[in-house]
């Protein structure tokens, strides 16, 4: 019989870690530019336009019990206090582990093409809009979105790329009084 090897726990690869290997750190702060540190400059940026911006929207005398201007505030504060919580977590170094791909084949390359269609159904959508409608423009975005993406049942995407539209275009005029443009579906409207 042959001798079995016995693995030594003592050789064991030891945890990774949550710094990425190439970048180089300092008292556990990760050095240098990386993406999380791209991601709170975005989002402080971002925070400060809405914060900046939000004075100009006009107020109309009668509406001080829903001002306008209210969650834009809001929501430009949350971004600053979120970019201001990464960044304290980044400089802290307590980055995110490096990305495993694991619902993603990562020896195959990207799929150019179809980003390139991708990029041109939301272009001709925003295009249609003012002379087919909101809800028809939609249906051929989300129509052409999931053929692109790989939907197999052409019934399936018929339906749901018709009916989205009409519940959406219902739900944002009489829930949210949100008007989009109906286009020829205004027949459908009451």
């Amino acid at each position: 019989m042959a001798a079995e090897s016995i693995e030594d726990p003592t050789e064991a690869e030891p945890p990774a870690s949550t710094v990425e290997p190439d970048r180089p750190t300092r008292g556990g702060r990760a050095r240098g530019l990386s993406g999380e540190w791209l991601l709170v400059a975005v989002v402080l940026l971002l925070g400060a336009y809405v914060l900046i911006g939000t004075p100009g929207i006009a107020v109309n005398p009668g509406t001080e019990s829903q001002n306008p201007r209210a969650y834009p505030y809001l929501i430009g504060i949350l971004l600053v206090v979120a970019g201001i919580a990464v960044g304290t977590q980044v400089w802290r170094g307590k980055t995110a582990p490096a990305e495993e791909g694991e619902d993603i084949d990562t020896d195959q390359p990207t799929n150019w093409r179809g980003i390139a269609v991708l990029v041109a159904l939301f272009v001709v959508h925003a295009l249609l809009i003012d002379y087919i409608g909101w809800p028809l423009a939609a249906a051929l975005l989300f129509g052409g979105t999931a053929v692109t993406l790989g939907a197999r049942r052409w019934w399936a995407v018929v339906v749901a790329s018709l009916a989205l539209p009409i519940i959406l275009l219902y739900v944002f005029t009489y829930g949210l009084s949100v008007y989009l443009p109906p286009g020829p579906l205004k027949v459908l409207m009451w």
